[in-house]
């Protein structure tokens, strides 16, 4: 009998294969063999991105992008083929890949979805009929009135507005795609043996309460190794932080996926320049049209040495820095995660989907961060005093910090030994681990 061998697929999102891969490192680290199977162009992102560091029980492996239902089943038939001593035993897919559960079913082999996203968020998506039978949203997704639904009286009431195939977007195709993901995730978590969860208990007991089949195995912190990145990590903005006093640099970074115009780029800017605060801001590419210009004229010579502009940085180490006293983001819940596991509080941007949602988790529930007056067109162009304004808050409030900490801790002992995200992801290794 050779070793317990999971196929890993996620969808190919920078949000989505961090913590897939991070948590393929883990399950590599308790003698599972992994299969980590990527599309070609973020196969090529990862590879390109990714240090020297090798594991042999982690094989990395590319398919066309789109579903491919048909060559996934042909890359498991050819593993089984060639190494038959470590078979593919269970295929761990992101929840929105329901045709990669369905090809697991279809070939007898255990099913387990990991979502990187909030536990809330899957029941929302589960409770989709019901919020169609009410007449709450229409076949589409579309919120037929504007109203709050109250998923359970210990859960946020959210806006219908807000769901997460809806929010903030323009975009129709944006919005049917995001509606479709949701309803995959209803078929994977009907399809998967085990259903986990880059949560915890500590974060969104009711979630777990309402679907106890869900479980959470978070926070996953980023290793050394493998994480996934698409874009090579800037390691000399930790020289810089060691140089910087305690808890005084303002971190910056809105995921891999946000984008300013050249209007907002500017005035975000200037709010920096304001604030007359060190920061790290990651502008990766792609974040603004025409990069090189887009600064206001004399900025980086006006900022001088306070502000370090990166293309990407190392987050869990720069978040764990002990320079680090905030951190602006776009509350994408990788982002979010990493934040309260170190005890950082947060100054909430959020664009699309699920990160409004964690917003509201972060300002009204944890009480660990603060968010912004919106006073634009489309409600995303946010002028520099408001910034400046929220940050001396947010800053100049300990409670905030004092919250951040204490739910640092309760995360930090679910993970040690004897925790209940511990627990629940020693459960999932001997699950994987049994003979059939």
């Amino acid at each position: 009998m050779g070793k317990a061998h999971v196929l890993a697929i996620c969808v190919p999102a920078q949000g989505h294969v961090i913590p897939l891969m991070e948590f393929s490192v883990s399950l590599a680290k308790h003698g599972i063999k992994i299969t980590f199977v990527n599309s070609e162009s973020a196969h090529k992102l990862v590879v390109n991105a990714s240090s020297d560091t090798k594991d042999d029980d982690i094989a990395l492996v590319s398919i066309p992008d789109g579903d491919q239902p048909e060559i996934l089943k042909q890359v498991i038939e050819n593993i089984n083929a060639t190494d038959g001593d470590n078979k593919i035993t269970c295929v761990l897919a992101d929840p929105g890949l329901s045709w990669a559960m369905e090809v697991a079913d279809e070939m007898k082999i255990r099913r387990a979805i990991l979502s990187p996203f909030a536990a809330t968020l899957l029941v929302l998506k589960s409770s989709i009929p019901k919020l169609i039978q009410d007449g709450i949203i229409g076949e589409d997704g579309t919120p037929t009135k504007k109203k709050t639904v109250l998923l359970s009286p210990t859960i946020p009431a959210i806006e219908t507005s807000h769901f997460s195939w809806i929010c903030y977007s323009n975009s129709e195709l944006l919005k049917f795609w995001l509606f479709e993901y949701a309803l995959r995730c209803n078929k994977s978590m009907k399809l998967a043996d085990k259903i986990l969860c880059n949560s915890n208990y500590d974060l969104e007991p009711a979630a777990f309460e309402m679907n106890p089949k869900i479980l959470p195995i978070g926070p996953l912190l980023t290793s050394n190794q493998q994480t996934g990145n698409f874009w090579a990590e800037d390691s000399s903005c930790l020289k810089w932080l060691d140089q910087q006093a305690t808890k005084s640099v303002i971190y910056v970074a809105f995921g891999s996926a946000t984008t300013f115009d050249q209007d907002q780029f500017q005035e975000f800017a200037m709010a920096l320049e304001l604030c007359n605060r060190p920061f790290i801001w990651v502008v990766r590419p792609g974040f603004v049209e025409k990069q090189s210009e887009a600064y206001p004229e004399g900025f980086e010579e006006r900022v001088g040495g306070r502000g370090l502009v990166i293309s990407w940085a190392p987050q869990q180490k720069v978040l764990e820095h002990s320079s680090i006293a905030c951190f602006l983001t776009h509350c994408g819940w990788n982002s979010t995660m990493e934040s309260l596991i170190n005890g950082v509080p947060l100054l909430c941007w959020p664009f699309i989907s699920e990160q409004v949602h964690n917003h509201n988790y972060i300002c009204n529930v944890w009480m660990v961060g603060l968010g912004f007056n919106r006073d634009g067109v489309g409600g995303l162009n946010i002028a520099r005093q408001e910034i400046q304004n929220k940050l001396e808050e947010l800053l100049g409030n300990e409670k905030y910090r004092e919250n951040a900490l204490d739910l640092k801790e309760k995360l930090r002992n679910s993970i040690k030994q004897g925790g209940c995200s511990y627990s629940n992801f020693i459960s999932f290794v001997e699950w994987l681990k049994e003979e059939e």
